[in-house]
């Protein structure tokens, strides 16, 4: 499966793109541990945003949901990528941890962001 890499410098400027493009689509949010165990912290809910929770910490904040946001934080991430379909749309993010965790934030329906016809809802009431 394709994917692309973020070199860890440019976390910042990537997950802000990132959560630019992406506000508003759905999203499932899974976490795999180092011996296979998975756990959804969400299922089928709406993009808020992904960041940093500090310019000092390598830990990063998925935020999901509707009116009721679900914050999700991963702690010491070590690398982050975007995996792509076989056409170059994003897929998904992933972010692995220190401790051998890895979080999936999984787009329902993948697509390039100029393949959407209009803004989100979500994103106009903002």
């Amino acid at each position: 499966m394709p994917s692309r890499d973020l070199a860890q410098p440019s976390w910042r400027d990537e997950l802000d793109s990132f959560s630019r493009t992406h506000a508003g689509w759905r999203v499932s949010v899974r976490t795999t541990t180092a011996g296979g165990e998975e756990t959804f912290a969400a299922r089928d809910v709406p993009l808020v945003g992904v960041a940093r929770t500090a310019p000092d910490t390598q830990d990063i904040e998925v935020a999901v949901g509707d009116r009721d946001h679900v914050a999700h934080i991963i702690p010491d991430a070590t690398a982050v990528r975007v995996e792509l379909t076989p056409e170059g749309a994003d897929r998904a993010l992933v972010i692995d941890s220190a401790d051998g965790t890895r979080t999936t934030l999984q787009f329902e329906s993948p697509m390039r962001p100029e393949e959407v016809d209009g803004i989100p809802e979500f994103s106009r009431e903002r």
